[in-house]
């Protein structure tokens, strides 16, 4: 995974476990849910399909078994709709969402080749030319 891949992905991951964090909280959340006519589980769930884009899109990554949990958070935000039904979709969310937050950190960063190479002699004090 890329450097930038993964700082976007640990961005859009930690906002999604705070935003799971809250939704979840059983009175508090139902009520802003509902209050914004389930428009919240609409943004969740385009987050969910933006992670799983960036994390098809990444040909680097060992990371891919991942997309499971933006799959995952895909289905559980439609179900989620259903009011105690959805609290518990959004507690399994957080579990997952702390999930892919650790593994994404702990995803090797891809670098690639650093060398560039001119062609010729590279070391100068060794194969001098006369």
């Amino acid at each position: 995974m890329k450097a930038p891949i993964r700082i976007i992905l640990l961005i859009l991951g930690i906002i999604t476990l705070l935003n799971e964090i809250f939704l979840g909280i059983p009175i508090l959340g139902g009520t802003y849910i509902v209050s914004l006519g389930w428009a919240p589980l609409g943004s969740n769930i385009l987050m969910y399909i933006i992670m799983a884009v960036i994390l098809a899109a990444d040909r680097y990554s060992p990371a891919k078994d991942l997309m499971y949990i933006p799959i995952l958070g895909i289905i559980l935000n439609m179900v989620a709709f259903i009011p105690f039904v959805g609290m518990v979709c959004h507690w399994i969310m957080t579990l997952f969402m702390i999930l892919f937050v650790i593994r994404v950190m702990a995803t090797p960063t891809h670098v690639g080749n650093t060398r560039v190479y001119y062609g010729g002699d590279t070391d100068k004090t060794v194969n001098r030319r006369r």
